[in-house]
């Protein structure tokens, strides 16, 4: 089986060019019990990368593959600070600020300046806030030990143009030997479905 988690304001829909038989695709908002198992791959994007990773670490690794789409291995504890505060910064705009007016904002990251805008659905943007909290990075267990330790089972996909995450690959990953693949395309890996599709077929995945 091969699970694959979507990222924040995402949906399992963002995927929906992977389903097939032997694809499941998962909403982060409602997550049931999933069993893992030693056959299992687990594709996770952004947010549903970290998902992947508590996943993977509760069953101490023992899956087929894990496959990280600009997915963020977890901060060192210096790095959890300036973290949290731009993380209570968005928790605050969600509060405070109408459904188009935050997603202006976020939009307008410089994270996510070479990728479409997206604009969720009032359902999923009204468990924005409680998903935001529940999967916070600076609160993430750094799991780079643990990559490491089993890094034959692991591929990280990036995109070319996103500048935070090919940092991550050329200081950390690259160097650690992690197997490293990028596509042309920013931090939404979903809105680029040929070559994300490409990589995935590339490297035994489908």
């Amino acid at each position: 089986m091969i699970h694959v988690f979507h990222g924040f304001l995402g949906s399992p829909e963002d995927f929906s060019f992977l389903r097939s038989d032997g694809v499941t695709l998962h909403d982060l908002t409602n997550l049931k019990s999933i069993e893992i198992h030693p056959e299992d791959t687990l594709v996770g994007y952004s947010m549903g990368g970290r998902v992947c990773l508590e996943l993977a670490s509760r069953v101490h690794f023992q899956i087929k593959k894990l496959v990280l789409l600009n997915a963020h291995p977890g901060l060192e504890e210096e790095e959890k600070e300036n973290r949290a505060r731009f993380e209570e910064s968005v928790l605050n705009k969600l509060k405070k600020l109408s459904k188009e007016e935050f997603l202006s904002w976020w939009n307008d990251l410089p994270l996510f300046s070479f990728d479409k805008p997206i604009n969720p659905s009032d359902d999923i943007y009204s468990k924005a806030h409680d998903l935001f909290q529940k999967y916070k990075l600076s609160q993430q267990k750094n799991y780079l030990p643990e990559l490491i330790k089993h890094k034959e089972k692991i591929l990280m996909i990036l995109g070319l143009f996103d500048e935070k995450y090919m940092d991550l690959g050329s200081e950390i990953f690259i160097p650690e030997g992690f197997r490293v693949k990028g596509i042309p395309g920013g931090h939404r890996l979903f809105q680029y479905q040929s070559e994300l599709l490409k990589v995935l077929k590339e490297e035994g995945i489908l």
